[in-house]
């Protein structure tokens, strides 16, 4: 079960690394990269809302707009994915323990 977890807390930041190499590669290779921007955009889509606050800053640099680009489309989602998986997770353990605590209190003869 744990290692099961850790995959799981892993793939949305694998899934990050296969979409900034497919990015970045058909960028390199001037292919038709709108597709798999658009698959980005997706991955991002339900975190849009709190990342399209303006937070960061205006990069004027090339290099520092791309990676300003990248996080807010791949890492920081892939680090919010995580964390509510977590949180899901933490909070299934969490009921299923109150469950098992719970069954084992009206389980209990009270002896006087």
């Amino acid at each position: 079960m744990r290692w099961i977890k850790r995959l799981l807390f892993a793939l949305p930041f694998a899934i990050a690394t296969v979409l900034n190499v497919l990015m970045v590669a058909a960028d390199r290779l001037h292919l038709y990269r709108e597709h798999i921007a658009g698959y980005g955009f997706l991955f991002a889509a339900p975190w849009a809302w709190l990342l399209d606050r303006g937070w960061l800053p205006q990069a004027h640099n090339g290099w520092l707009g791309a990676f300003v680009g990248y996080s807010i489309i791949l890492w920081i989602p892939a680090a919010l994915y995580s964390g509510g998986l977590w949180l899901l997770i933490a909070g299934i353990k969490n009921a299923i323990a109150r469950g098992s605590d719970s069954a084992t209190a009206k389980n209990k003869v009270h002896v006087r």
